[in-house]
């Protein structure tokens, strides 16, 4: 069975979406998923070989965050990067350490490549149980009767359409089947998708200029800022109510958060078939060097205590806004 906060969750998504209270009027598939992050984190190398240029920026991504808290474990890990797809041209990278049945997952970074080919760092965080962990998938297999052997889920796929889409595909019978479930790829609970539409939202996903990208060198992380603790937006549904969207961007963050410690985002849109609220307590700025070679680039931190999570803004405001959580 699914767990009693995914039990919770599900009834709130089922709840916002049915009052419209949220916003009104605004490949190939990889069988055993988690045992290929791991035979191939212990060979140090994966089945699906990564570009040179994805693996390079990775390389240099996570050397950066490596640098300071609380992301040091990283220094030294081992890569393992898989698609996420088909046709979504993004990428999870894990970082682990260890070696045979002791590999630890020690966080996740997921790169996405524009039409013109510069790679951009759309998120990452720390944690064994981060998105796309093992555990979720595990849980969300089970809620659904199967198991990673069984015939009725010998097809898992992780796929990506932006950090508010992000989740396995299961399909029978190595995709024969038209039909396919999909599970969220953070909680594992069940999602009201079906490949339709799971087309229809993937297909507007585009990596926003402003994140990290491979064309420009020099960028600096500075500090990961936390703001607050990690908080449920389902313990008070009073920001639902809220009227006026938040405008943030990089450049108000220092001022917005003296004002709010906590903010929720909410994925929006025509398209959108569910809605996930995010907590968001926190940000990381990165900068370019020399400053007067473009703009810095803002993340956001979500996430749980174990799992935190920092996700490009303007990803996030690409899909949805910002409201102000009580307190």
């Amino acid at each position: 069975m699914l767990s009693q906060n995914c039990t919770k969750r599900n009834r709130f998504i089922k709840l916002l979406l049915c009052l419209g209270l949220i916003f009104a009027g605004s490949s190939q598939l990889l069988p055993g998923f988690q045992a290929a992050v791991n035979a191939a984190a212990e060979e140090g190398r994966s089945d699906n070989p990564a570009p040179a240029g994805l693996r390079k920026f990775a390389e240099e991504a996570s050397a950066l965050l490596a640098g300071s808290e609380p992301f040091t474990a990283w220094a030294g890990a081992a890569m393992v990067i898989e698609p996420l797809g088909p046709g979504t041209r993004s990428w999870l990278i894990t970082l682990t350490k260890g070696q045979g049945k002791a590999i630890q997952p020690l966080g996740y970074m997921i790169i996405s490549a524009t039409p013109d080919g510069e790679y951009k760092l759309i998120e990452y965080g720390c944690g064994a149980e981060s998105l796309y962990g093992s555990g979720a998938l595990h849980s969300g297999l089970s809620g659904l009767g199967l198991s990673k052997g069984s015939k009725s889920a010998s097809g898992i796929t992780p796929v990506y359409g932006g950090p508010v889409l992000a989740a396995w595909m299961i399909s029978s019978q190595a995709g024969k089947s038209s039909n396919a479930r999909f599970l969220d790829a953070l909680t594992g609970e069940l999602l009201p998708e079906s490949r339709e539409s799971w087309a229809r939202q993937s297909a507007k996903y585009t990596p926003p200029a402003s994140a990290v990208g491979s064309a420009k060198q020099g960028w600096t992380p500075g500090e990961a800022i936390r703001l607050a603790d990690p908080f449920d937006p389902y313990d008070n549904l009073l920001w639902i109510t809220g009227k006026n969207k938040l405008h943030l961007s990089t450049g108000n963050l220092e001022n917005a958060f003296a004002q709010q410690r906590r903010f929720v985002f909410a994925a929006t849109g025509p398209k959108r078939t569910y809605s996930v609220p995010l907590p968001v307590y926190g940000y990381q700025i990165w900068s370019p060097s020399p400053p007067s070679s473009g703009s810095a680039a803002a993340y956001m931190l979500t996430g749980t205590e174990d799992s935190p999570r920092w996700i490009a803004l303007d990803a996030l405001l690409a899909s949805g806004s910002f409201l102000a959580m009580p307190d």
